[in-house]
């Protein structure tokens, strides 16, 4: 069960991300085990960010953030911004396209900042771009960009 901390100004919307987010984690995957430790420093509809300290297990042998946890922090929080424009009606879809460029290590015991934003959503497929930032959103120094496309499977009218 996720203990994250939820920092958005809207309440309904919180409380609605809290909702997800717990139930998202009781099940207990592969891309739900940062969820425990990331922090939701603001969300409002189509984007989001989230912060967290990066931990010895996220790492690889030279102690900075893993190249496959960047891009899975890119692909779980691009998709909480893709979930952020329908609360009421999720629809996580799934991947078609996840792509990283890295340009600066995240050292153990740093904080990173995760800004994700959808930038189009059509009646199948979802946008989004993913910059992370060492030391705060506004430091400039980005230690990966990420774009992520989602399929999002058409719900039947009947």
């Amino acid at each position: 069960m996720s203990n994250m901390i939820i920092k958005a100004k809207n309440k309904e919307l919180s409380e609605k991300l809290s909702l997800i987010i717990k139930r998202w984690s009781s099940i207990q995957q592969f891309d739900t085990q940062f969820l425990d430790i990331c922090t939701c420093e603001s969300y409002e509809k189509g984007r989001i960010v989230m912060s967290l300290v990066v931990e010895q297990k996220h790492c690889n042998g030279l102690g900075t953030l893993h190249g496959g946890s960047i891009a899975t922090l890119i692909d779980v929080i691009s998709t909480f911004a893709i979930i952020s424009t329908n609360l009421d009606d999720i629809n996580p879809g799934v991947s078609i396209e996840l792509s990283t460029k890295y340009s600066t290590a995240a050292p153990q015991d740093r904080k990173i900042y995760i800004v994700s934003s959808m930038y189009k959503q059509g009646r199948n497929l979802a946008f989004t771009e993913t910059t992370i930032y060492l030391d705060s959103e506004d430091s400039g120094i980005v230690v990966a960009k990420g774009s992520h496309t989602k399929f999002l499977p058409i719900k039947p009218k009947f």
